[in-house]
This record gives structure tokens, C-alpha cells and sequence, in this order.
């Protein structure tokens, strides 16, 4: 099984217009919350982000780096994370992982926490 934080750094990739080395802090995070959000969609249609949670932290995101929107390959974050939810059904159609917390370390490292759908997570 791949790492799930090589995953999704992958997808989040396919957000940006750039490659990620060129991309600003912000713009890579705001990548990879469209395709966390995208990932927990094609595992669970029913479940994840349906109703667009997700824009107050791409609020936040634009506060600090007003740009960061325009370094992804469309400002139209539904439309790309639809694009991102047909890529990820296609390429791993059997990974039934759920993503929990997805985001960039102090050291520019992508931190993923995951669990099976179906199992419940305790901390």
C-alpha cells in the first residue's frame, strides 16, 4: 500500500498550475485541502466535505497569501475537486482509506492521518 501522504501530495499536485516547488506556501496547502476533501469523496460519496466546509480554510489561506487561489489551476475549487474525484476513482478505485487530517508540517513535509472507512478513529 502507498504512503497516503505520497497520494495525496499527488492529486494536490494536479491542482496546481505550477509545480509545487514554484508554488507559495498557501497555494500547496489550499492544493491539498481540495484533494483531501476530493480523496474523502471518492471513498465515501455520502460522507466528506459535501457541503463546502473547506472554503473557511481556503478564507484563511487568502487573509494570509491574497493570491494563493490564482497559483491553482482554477479558481473554481468545486470543479477542480470534482476533477480530482473522478482522477483519484480511476487510479484507486479499491482504497478505502479516509483521510482525517491532511496538511504541511514546519518542515514542508505532507502529515496525513487516515483510517479504514468503516473503522471508527479513538484518540
Amino acid at each position: 500500500m502507498q504512503k497516503m501522504s505520497q497520494l495525496i501530495l499527488a492529486l494536490a499536485q494536479r491542482a496546481l498550475a505550477k509545480p509545487t516547488e514554484e508554488s507559495s506556501r498557501e497555494a500547496v496547502a489550499a492544493a491539498l485541502l481540495l484533494a483531501h476533501v476530493a480523496w474523502n469523496r471518492a471513498v465515501d460519496p455520502l460522507g466528506g466535505d459535501q457541503v463546502g466546509y473547506y472554503r473557511k480554510v481556503l478564507s484563511a489561506l487568502e487573509v494570509e497569501s491574497p493570491n494563493c487561489l490564482r497559483e491553482l489551476k482554477s479558481t473554481d475549487c468545486e470543479a477542480l475537486i470534482q476533477d480530482l474525484v473522478k482522477l483519484n476513482a480511476t487510479r484507486y478505485p479499491t482504497d478505502d482509506r479516509i483521510i482525517h487530517v491532511c496538511g504541511i508540517t514546519a518542515e514542508n513535509n505532507v502529515h496525513v492521518e487516515w483510517h479504514h472507512r468503516g473503522i471508527e478513529v479513538t484518540n
